[in-house]
């Protein structure tokens, strides 16, 4: 199959599986022409690398971890110290992140600041406004490696 029915097929954008093959991820293979073509076995690869992005491990991560989701049986042990490492991870950021929040609520009660109340009526919203949008994210990056 090409690229676009692949693309529909899965719900990825074509310019994804694109970057997916940049990143070594999926490896098509070319017509004379040099086109795209994939197999029916790629649909269940991209499954996965959405499964894994939305876990939020990088393509770096993802593609030591494709070889060994694909045999599961044969390596579970690399695929549980991998998991463990991002669910370690991912604790330690909860933590990172609570603890930003506690110190933001000590500083808006420190200088007098109220904290965002909105208040809903039984029939629906009373206050139409949604608070401030959040600032762009800073330096520090929250996906998994």
């Amino acid at each position: 199959m090409r690229i676009g029915e692949l693309a529909a097929r899965t719900g990825t954008s074509v310019r994804a599986l694109r970057y997916y093959e940049e990143q070594g991820l999926i490896e098509p293979r070319r017509t004379a022409a040099g086109q795209r073509l994939y197999r029916s076995s790629d649909e269940r690869v991209v499954s996965t690398i959405r499964e894994l992005f939305d876990a939020g491990f990088c393509s770096s991560v993802i593609a030591t971890l494709l070889p060994a989701v694909s045999a599961p049986a044969a390596s579970a042990a690399d695929l549980e110290a991998v998991f463990d490492a991002a669910e370690a991870r991912l604790a330690s950021e909860r933590r990172q992140i609570e603890q930003e929040m506690s110190a933001l609520a000590e500083l808006r009660t420190r200088w007098g600041l109220a904290p965002h109340v909105h208040v809903r009526g039984e029939g629906g919203s009373h206050d139409t406004s949604h608070g401030p949008e959040a600032t762009p994210s800073d330096h520090r990056d929250r996906r998994l490696r």
